[in-house]
């Protein structure tokens, strides 16, 4: 670390006093502290000793009711909420015990959502978010909803929420409090590579003493000030400690944990499960584009008409959307049997509804087609529909699975 450079932290004489029923509660009193840049310093303490008032108001979630407070040479300390939280969104990135995903969106969204505050545009942020994941070891598990990740997993997705915006102090309150010993070794042997490869300040807070001397300064809080402010000369190596417990197969870091023992529950998932409505109702709106794509370019670039263009581009635009749209939805590409199920719902309902049109003869149809059909026997029909609704669904499939963003199996 450089002791030349403009501190990180910078805390001089900080108190915070809260108005209570009881009286005036002094949660902080007169704390200086300084935190270089690249230092990993861990803040332990027992319940009530302040460590989480002060990593309130070091993360511009809290002001200090006296002293002053600079953030990488910005005074913090008395700026409005507004202030303190373009600062906040700038220069901090923070990770919860609790993780804070949101349930319905995939990681890779989820660690998108900070950049997306800051109007970043949609490729960019994207570019980003793919190479924070990547950085914490889950490039392959980017359409995963938070569900279908394990705990360690949904933590690294964290961390790379919080490193997306690059931010040159990370913050992580308890960040091992709901993680079992090995992933709670794996999560901080991540945060010790991250502090000495990418040089990023961290302060970690934790009731634990043993979690503590990963870091290399450990700060001891108590009744609202620093009692002890000591630098570890010979931090744990997580990585060398996860070495050295037993391997378990399908351990909670590694498998899901909702993953269940039932045979066809594990059938279920294989098979992808239900496939929302909403997922149809975006390939039909895929299908009206594509329509409208094909008659636009007929009538402007052709100027006459070719009946089987805008079916082919009704064909591709539904397919493309029902496999983007469904990816994203669902978390991940669909399976094969949901990109099947998909293909002949879509096809039978959507050939229901055109034969349903030529029967009772609204006229989309030509006279002498329509005519025939009438006039045709019914085995006859019968085996038209079929074969056309095998091929179709068919090139559905196809097209669905050429269109996924990556073939679930």
């Amino acid at each position: 670390m450089d002791r030349t450079a403009e501190p990180v932290i910078s805390l001089r004489g900080v108190s915070k006093d809260y108005e209570s029923g009881a009286g005036v509660v002094h949660a902080m009193r007169e704390v200086t502290l300084v935190v270089q840049p690249g230092e990993f310093l861990a803040m332990v303490g027992t319940s009530g000793s302040g460590k989480s008032t002060l990593m309130n108001v070091v993360g511009c979630l809290d002001r200090p009711t006296r002293g002053t407070y600079h953030l990488s040479g910005i005074d913090v300390g008395g700026r409005t909420n507004d202030a303190r939280a373009v600062v906040r969104n700038r220069l901090i990135g923070f990770i919860f015990q609790g993780f804070n995903l949101l349930a319905r969106t995939t990681a890779l969204e989820n660690v998108e959502l900070p950049l997306q505050y800051r109007g970043v545009a949609r490729s960019e942020r994207r570019r980003r978010a793919l190479e924070a994941l990547t950085a914490v070891g889950l490039g392959d598990r980017v359409h995963h909803t938070p569900n279908q990740l394990s705990g360690g997993q949904q933590q690294r997705v964290a961390i790379a929420r919080a490193l997306v915006t690059n931010p040159p102090l990370l913050l992580a309150d308890e960040p091992t409090g709901n993680l079992d010993t090995r992933t709670s070794l794996e999560v901080l042997a991540l945060l010790q590579h991250l502090n000495r490869t990418v040089g990023i300040t961290i302060v970690l807070v934790t009731h634990e003493h043993d979690i503590a001397m990963c870091a290399s300064r450990v700060v001891t809080m108590s009744d609202g000030r620093v009692v002890s402010d000591q630098t570890n000369a010979s931090p744990h190596n997580a990585s060398s400690e996860l070495a050295r417990l037993p391997v378990v197969e399908d351990s909670p870091s590694s498998a899901p944990q909702d993953s269940l023992a039932d045979p066809r529950e594990r059938r279920r998932r294989l098979l992808g499960g239900p496939i929302p409505f909403s997922v149809f109702a975006a390939a039909f709106a895929g299908t009206l584009g594509g329509v409208a794509l094909g008659v636009l370019y007929d009538g402007v670039i052709l100027q006459r008409r070719i009946v089987w263009i805008p079916l082919l581009c009704a064909l591709l635009g539904e397919t493309f959307v029902a496999a983007r749209y469904g990816a994203r939805r669902l978390g991940g590409p669909l399976t094969r049997d949901q990109r099947g199920r998909f293909a002949v719902t879509y096809t039978v309902v959507f050939l229901t509804l055109a034969a349903s049109v030529a029967l009772v003869g609204v006229g989309w149809l030509p006279a002498a087609e329509l005519h025939r059909l009438q006039h045709a026997s019914v085995p006859g029909v019968l085996a038209l529909l079929v074969a056309l609704t095998l091929a179709v669904s068919l090139a559905r499939f196809l097209l669905v699975t050429f269109f996924s963003p990556k073939a679930a199996e």
